[in-house]
């Protein structure tokens, strides 16, 4: 080899090892930074991380803050956790709607959650964070920091509930909503409708027919978040059962004969507000089986569609049947039956709040006034009328009859759920009104002589203390008075 062939060799050699120490020196550099942000991510109040926009939204990236966050490593969050397997299914869906308007221009997020932790609890989750998209636009990651605001979420609702508690018993000391009542049993109801209005859980109010069941579901309404979104009724009772599908899922246009164009159903049209059905009982199984997997985040299709459809809603529901009974009988799904079941309210009858029965009375008073276009006092023995009767058709009969003495000015009170007496129906035989007044009316004569003495007996054994009575009588003292007033006992 000539000298000048191994002087060049000698330069390439020697430029070779400068490249391999540059090289070194910056890859130690990167593992600095590296470490650098690992350590910063690490130190973060909360859990930074990566995502990927697949099917589960997986884990790509968590820090070490999962441990604290969640009770996770940060390993077990990358391995074997996503998205989608802590976040409960109600918030997912409001999630993929922010995710789904994110754009390469607007890509940045905020949004509060709950997310399960190792310990099966639910913590309230602030996330704040940015998608990552291709070339081509498409969302591919998300990048993002996550932080526990439980404590400051559940101070959130408690004062949130106790300043509509305050609201209503101050302002509004006899009335939530259209709700009216001072009864202790009424009070409940006030309660238990606040307590609902801070939650998204599935609410059930039971009572008698008249009670004022669709007051209570429109009340929860105009208490909670939602107040001004859709309220949609739905008479579950009054809908064809061929039509039930079409009515609560929508249908596409051609999807049957005369669907000439596409309509929206129940569920879409109650989208982030509430939907109430009322007389729940009277939903065909079929359809159970179906609005079950809508209210565990499955989604629902139109008729005639494949398409799949959410729908934020918050569903309550009404009746008056025995639901239990229903489900041991066969005529209500268990599953459905308890998931519809998270809240539930009873209207109480009338009958048992008749402490209220005066400011009602009051109320519907000055309500109807207005119809006959004068003011109306009812007298004192039409009053006492009112507290003698048991109310079986509750606030509904109250109504019917306050409206019916405005306008013919006399009290009667319709039987209810009793046939009307034979004489009223054209052609009716004489022989049925000869049995009821010669054989019926007498029976009835006997029983109140028979109570009428009963109570005048106790009443003198324990002298005319009307407490004391009343407990003898098994009795309450209110229904010890209204007897005592019913046949003028002295």
């Amino acid at each position: 080899m000539t000298e000048k062939k191994m002087y060049a060799a000698e330069l390439n050699k020697d430029s070779e090892s400068g490249e391999t120490m540059r090289l070194h020196r910056e890859n130690v550099e990167l593992r600095q930074r590296l470490n650098l942000v690992t350590s910063l991510l690490d130190n973060l109040p909360g859990m930074a991380y990566r995502c990927l926009n697949d099917e589960n939204y997986t884990f790509e990236y968590a820090s070490k803050g999962a441990r604290d966050l969640f009770g996770f490593s940060a390993e077990q969050i990358v391995n074997a956790y996503a998205f989608r397997q802590l976040v409960p299914e109600e918030d997912q869906l409001k999630n993929y709607e922010v995710l789904q308007q994110l754009t390469p221009e607007n890509d940045r997020f905020v949004l509060v959650y709950r997310m399960r932790s190792a310990q099966g609890e639910y913590r309230w989750i602030h996330e704040r964070g940015k998608g990552l998209f291709s070339p081509e636009g498409v969302l591919v990651a998300m990048d993002g920091l996550l932080t526990d605001i439980t404590d400051q979420k559940n101070e959130e609702i408690a004062l949130r509930q106790e300043n509509t508690r305050l609201r209503f018993s101050v302002d509004e000391r006899y009335k939530l909503g259209k709700i009216i009542g001072k009864s202790q049993p009424i009070l409940k109801v006030y309660k238990r409708i606040v307590q609902a209005t801070g939650t998204k859980a599935p609410v059930i109010i039971h009572g008698e027919s008249g009670t004022g069941k669709e007051l209570a579901a429109r009340t929860i309404h105009d208490l909670s978040d939602r107040k001004d979104k859709p309220y949609i009724t739905v008479n579950c009772g009054a809908i064809p059962e061929s039509l039930m599908e079409s009515e609560f899922f929508g249908h596409v246009r051609g999807a049957f004969t005369g669907a000439n164009t596409d309509r929206e159903g129940h569920l879409m049209a109650a989208n982030k507000g509430t939907l109430f059905l009322d007389e729940i009982g009277e939903m065909p199984l079929t359809l159970q089986v179906k609005l079950l997997r809508v209210l565990d985040g499955g989604g629902f299709s139109p008729v005639g569609s494949s398409k799949v459809l959410h729908s934020d809603f918050r569903l309550v529901s009404a009746t008056n049947r025995d639901l239990n009974q229903m489900v041991c009988n066969g005529a209500m799904r268990e599953d459905f039956y308890y998931r519809i079941n998270t809240v539930p309210i009873l209207m109480p009858p009338l009958r048992d709040r008749l402490d209220d029965l005066p400011i009602l009375v009051d109320h519907f008073m000055q309500l109807y006034a207005e119809e006959t276009g004068e003011k109306t006092q009812i007298p004192p023995h039409v009053i006492q009328k009112f507290e003698s009767h048991d109310w079986p058709g509750n606030v509904r009969e109250l109504i019917n009859v306050i409206r019916r003495y405005l306008t013919l000015k006399e009290v009667s009170f319709t039987p209810f759920n009793t046939p009307a007496p034979a004489q009223e129906y054209p052609g009716a035989k004489a022989d049925i009104s000869i049995v009821h007044s010669d054989l019926a009316m007498p029976v009835v004569d006997d029983l109140a002589q028979f109570e009428k003495n009963m109570i005048l007996k106790a009443l003198n054994l324990h002298q005319w203390h009307m407490g004391n009575t009343a407990k003898a009588l098994g009795i309450s003292r209110r229904t010890l008075q209204r007897r005592v007033n019913k046949y003028k006992i002295k």
